[in-house]
């Protein structure tokens, strides 16, 4: 693994990358090539649902997440219109959210659900399968495994009629020809073909959704020399550094964007972190600073070495295994210090 900052981070090698890029490039868009992507984690760019008290606080949300290479997949992804469709999992949410499928430029990005009911994060365990329609279009459908109907609602003859299933529903379609994605929900009233509602935003606002700056969504910081205002935990704001470094205010943590994509990359502080005190951006946006009103004590928020400001704090597993071991060696010595001392 070559992942040094987290044990769950997904990373492909430059090698790979560039096999994939080659592979890509050798079935044109031109010669007619329809290409279906495949990975455990999403890319970055994506668009898709992520935890930002999870994936993002660990840095391990996409493809090479910690890597500098990390955009290079989405850029394969917009250089290359054969590029239909890229599905993923690794989030362990449903296919109940509204952005769980999400179109950028020619390329639909489907997010895979869990079949275990002891991985799944909010209760529902589903997988996903995709029927092609010749060369027009490709169906996606929904495996409900936390939903049984009967043979009778099932359509399937060749089960008794006291035998249940999982339900099958159909979600989505790409057409092939313009690669409009189309939810079945548009030509169904809301509800996605085969029963089960598609979950509104209205009813999963449990789930800490990462907030995704937008060039005009009203959030963003231009003229900024001091203080950034209020850091309630209701406030959204975001703002570029002078090196380009893009930060923002979300959920009452600060939160580092990666600048291409401004896809959330990680948390700079926690709301426990940020304890009421100012954010301060000042020295023409070369420096972030937090102040305390109370004592006017200072502290400057210093970038890695790398010029991230995001915290890496999620280590490689074998490091946080070998740090256990040492410190249950020194926990059994003490237990035997205090055993020889009774004696």
């Amino acid at each position: 693994r070559e992942a040094p900052y987290s044990s769950h981070e997904v990373h492909i090698d430059d090698k790979q990358i560039e096999w994939f890029q080659q592979l890509v490039e050798s079935h044109s868009f031109e010669d007619g090539w329809k290409i279906l992507v495949f990975s455990h984690a999403p890319i970055i760019g994506s668009g898709l649902r992520v935890l930002q008290s999870v994936h993002i606080a660990s840095g391990c949300a996409w493809l090479n997440h910690c890597s500098p290479n990390r955009n290079r997949f989405i850029q394969i992804v917009r250089q290359n219109p054969q590029i239909k469709c890229w599905s993923s999992g690794h989030f362990h949410l449903s296919h109940e959210f509204q952005d769980s499928l999400v179109q950028v430029g020619s390329c639909t990005f489907v997010q895979v659900g869990v079949m275990g009911p002891q991985s799944t994060r909010d209760g529902r365990r589903q997988s996903r399968f995709f029927r092609g329609c010749g060369d027009e279009y490709i169906e996606i459908y929904s495996i409900n495994h936390h939903v049984r109907v009967t043979a009778q609602n099932a359509n399937e003859e060749d089960l008794d009629a006291t035998e249940t299933k999982a339900e099958v529903r159909l979600d989505a379609t790409i057409d092939l020809k313009n690669g409009r994605l189309i939810h079945a929900r548009e030509q169904t009233n809301g509800k996605a073909s085969g029963g089960s509602a598609l979950t509104t935003e209205t009813n999963d606002q449990k789930w800490f959704q990462a907030y995704v700056p937008q060039e005009e969504d009203g959030c963003y910081l231009e003229d900024l020399d001091g203080s950034i205002g209020d850091t309630f935990a209701g406030k959204v704001c975001w703002w570029h550094m002078a090196d380009g470094k893009v930060l923002g205010l979300h959920q009452g943590q600060v939160v580092e964007y990666d600048a291409e994509t401004l896809a959330p990359l990680g948390v700079v502080l926690t709301e426990e972190e940020l304890n009421n005190r100012e954010v301060l951006v000042v020295q023409n946006k070369t420096t972030l600073a937090l102040v305390d009103e109370a004592t006017s004590d200072i502290e400057v928020v210093h970038p890695n070495a790398d010029g991230s400001y995001w915290r890496k704090l999620s280590r490689s597993k074998v490091i946080r295994l070998e740090e256990r071991a040492r410190e249950e060696a020194a926990k059994q010595w003490m237990e035997q210090k205090q055993i020889l001392r009774r004696k």
